[in-house]
């Protein structure tokens, strides 16, 4: 990790005289990259275009697709139960940003943004009650749901090249998550959990690394 911040820091000292901001007409894409809580660890949290409908306004558009799955193991020593995992969400959010001052390098702007979120879970139990292995407990269980939120932040680019710039960007906003009802069903036994719905403050823009971005025209 450390590494990478001083290699990405000897990139932004070593290109600064070429720096250029974006101007009308121009559609640049980014990725973030973030630390998690200071353990060394990268995550790649969304891609974001924006287009320069004018050299201090941008319309902007963030997607954020996930999906992972995992099998765990339970064993009595001579038989295994199995559990198997599978989660997916895609957010997207939608919004303008507004730039001021600055210089041609350097370029603050605030934002505002509409965020839109679905998300789904499922887990599959073979031969596994929730605690280790045992023969013939089967169990399916489906959840979902969705989210809806509004989002103001305040970040800035600093341009290393005519076509790369890094940044950081925070904000604060608010955020209504939808439960769906749920289904489990074991040994062919099938209940449900009621549908829950809750909303509420959230700091979800807040990006403690680095804003990587490129022109792309």
């Amino acid at each position: 990790m450390k590494k990478t911040i001083l290699l990405l820091a000897a990139v932004a000292f070593g290109f600064t005289s070429f720096a250029q901001k974006p101007s009308e007409g121009n559609l640049l894409t980014e990725a973030n990259f973030s630390l998690n809580e200071w353990n060394n660890e990268f995550s790649l949290p969304a891609l974001r275009f924006r287009y320069f409908l004018a050299d201090d306004l941008a319309l902007r558009v963030d997607l954020a697709p996930r999906g992972q799955s995992a099998e765990n193991n339970f064993s009595d020593g001579t038989n295994t139960g199995t559990q198997e995992t599978s989660t997916s969400s895609f957010t997207m959010r939608v919004g303008a940003e507004k730039h001021w001052g600055g210089n041609d390098k350097f370029s603050p702007f605030a934002s505002a943004s509409l965020q839109f979120g679905s998300n789904s879970s499922t887990e599959t139990w073979t031969d596994y009650d929730g605690t280790g292995y045992n023969a013939g407990f089967n169990a399916e269980v489906e959840n979902g749901g969705s989210s809806l939120g509004l989002a103001l932040g305040l970040g800035a680019d600093y341009w290393i090249t005519e076509s790369f710039y890094m940044g950081t960007e925070f904000g604060w906003g608010w955020l209504s998550n939808k439960v769906d009802e749920g289904t489990t069903t074991i040994n062919g036994t099938k209940s449900t959990t009621p549908e829950s719905s809750t909303s509420g403050y959230a700091d979800f823009m807040f990006n403690t690394g680095f804003r990587v971005g490129f022109i792309l025209k």
